[in-house]
């Protein structure tokens, strides 16, 4: 959904949904991302996220150091 030349720059305006403290925050950082530049740009991203949300919530409720694992397959790929 973002042009290959800008993902460097949302990426990181992404990061504070996903690594909010609960649910309240992730959607105050959907929304910041939404009024801000990015989110203007890309109303798409910002859609794939809100349709997405009930099945992205439930990752909240792990504590920080898991969501990492849980996010990333590294864990599982040095594994096998």
């Amino acid at each position: 959904f973002v042009n290959y030349k800008d993902r460097k720059a949302v990426a990181p305006a992404l990061k504070p949904i996903y690594t909010a403290v609960n649910e309240d925050q992730a959607w105050e950082a959907l929304q910041a991302f939404q009024e801000g530049q990015w989110g203007e740009k890309y109303p798409t991203t910002v859609a794939s996220w809100e349709r997405a949300w009930e099945r992205f919530t439930p990752f909240l409720a792990f504590p920080p150091q898991l969501r990492r694992v849980i996010y990333t397959t590294n864990a599982i790929e040095s594994f096998n």
